[in-house]
């Protein structure tokens, strides 16, 4: 068997492969001397369970340009995937799942500035990074004229498994999503921290737990940490696309961080949400029901509920200004144009607001609510300038009611 150094100078790829290949059901790695070094991803099968101890690290060596974990399964014909916002090269069989796959523990670095830059990102000739622009309608997944690299900048990537669990470890600096799962069904993501130091070119599109299309059956709680686009994101339209259905998502705690929650459905619904016990400061928008992409139809969230939410605004990351500042600065719980959005809960949520005065509650041109219902709602300005209104509708919203909802002290009913 290969020697397990350790170290942070000799790579261990082969050495920690060999010995996931070799342990059966379960493979717990010492700990390190200094740190594991990995260069290449290490492949989790069907039926296992890899356990770290909590603060031993794994780090991603220099130039390696690939995720570190993710699961193995029959490979089929490549296939392009575009997630609208990455392409890459998918060589997965739909047709052979993977099952019962756990992994706790570590410090999982990817090492972001030892990588290539985000591929999101293209340098423009005045030496300027803007984004890549894309979206699900304009390619056919099929074309072979679409040629797509594999880089991608994740930490873990878990494509059409069922039964996974990820716990007790720190996501540490990646290039961009710290995970993303894709088709993955009865998942558990539990107790992650969130170590974003800065970015490879700039500290955006640094997601933390990121959802493709075709998720169903999760729970995701208790994280902590800022990142640098959405802490949890729920992107049906992404990834090979598909509903998303049936997720909870409890217990964030983050302070100057981008957003806590996005819901993206453009083609495909996202139904079945819970988020509840957010905490913190978030300068884009702490919850963001979007739509983004440009479609025929509207988008669809079903039953989304939020509860136990005390948050406010943070000051905005200069990163983010780009050319107009104020485009880019939302409502904490911002509705995007062209969605519609069928029972949307609000309740005991409380804002002490000290940054921004925008509105708590944006709804935006051409969005339609069925049923909005406000309930223990309370905003108070203290920015000491602005009107900070509850609520901006600019949509429509065909049912809302209101009981216990108080701006700055006094109640507030609908249409005041």
């Amino acid at each position: 068997m290969r020697t397990l150094y350790g170290d942070g100078i000799h790579d261990d790829t082969l050495a920690l492969q060999e010995r996931i290949d070799g342990a059966g059901c379960e493979l717990r790695l010492p700990e390190p001397k200094v740190r594991y070094l990995i260069s290449a991803p290490l492949e989790l099968p069907s039926n296992f369970r890899l356990v770290l101890p909590r603060y031993a690290e794994v780090r991603l060596a220099d130039g390696s340009d690939c995720v570190m974990l993710r699961n193995r399964t029959v490979p089929g014909p490549a296939r392009r995937v575009n997630d609208g916002i990455f392409d890459y090269v998918n060589v997965y069989s739909p047709d052979a799942p993977c099952e019962n796959i756990e992994v706790t523990g570590g410090i999982w670095n990817l090492n972001n500035r030892g990588q290539s830059p985000n591929p999101l990102l293209i340098k423009s000739g005045d030496g300027n990074w803007n984004f890549k622009t894309s979206s699900p309608t304009e390619k056919s997944p099929d074309d072979p004229s679409n040629a797509a690299p594999s880089y991608n900048g994740y930490i873990f990537l878990f494509y059409h498994v069922k039964n996974l669990r990820i716990s007790s470890l720190t996501l540490k600096d990646p290039v961009t999503f710290a995970v993303t799962l894709d088709r993955v069904s009865y998942f558990t993501v539990d107790h992650i921290t969130f170590d974003f130091n800065y970015g490879n070119p700039l500290a955006c599109n640094m997601d933390g737990i990121h959802l493709n299309g075709g998720c169903h059956h999760g729970s995701i709680s208790e994280l902590q940490g800022a990142c640098y686009d959405d802490l949890v994101a729920l992107n049906a339209d992404e990834g090979l696309g598909g509903p998303i259905s049936d997720v909870t998502i409890r217990g964030i705690r983050a302070e100057d961080c981008h957003s806590a929650v996005r819901l993206l459905s453009a083609n495909h619904p996202v139904r079945n949400v819970h988020i509840s016990d957010v905490y913190g400061t978030f300068f884009q928008y702490c919850i963001g029901l979007t739509r983004y992409y440009e479609t025929r139809d509207r988008g669809c969230l079903e039953n989304i509920t939020l509860d136990n939410l005390c948050v406010s605004k943070a000051e905005r990351l200069p990163v983010y200004n780009h050319n107009n500042p104020g485009e880019w600065v939302f409502a904490l719980i911002h509705a995007d144009s062209r969605l519609l959005i069928r029972n949307l809960r609000i309740s005991d949520f409380h804002r002490s607001e000290r940054i921004n005065p925008v509105e708590t509650i944006y709804v935006d041109r051409d969005a339609e609510i069925d049923g909005l219902f406000l309930e223990n709602v309370t905003a108070e300005n203290l920015t000491g300038g602005g009107e900070m209104p509850l609520m901006v509708n600019r949509g429509t919203i065909r049912k809302l009611r209101a009981s216990a909802v108080y701006s700055d002290g006094e109640e507030w009913t609908p249409g005041v």
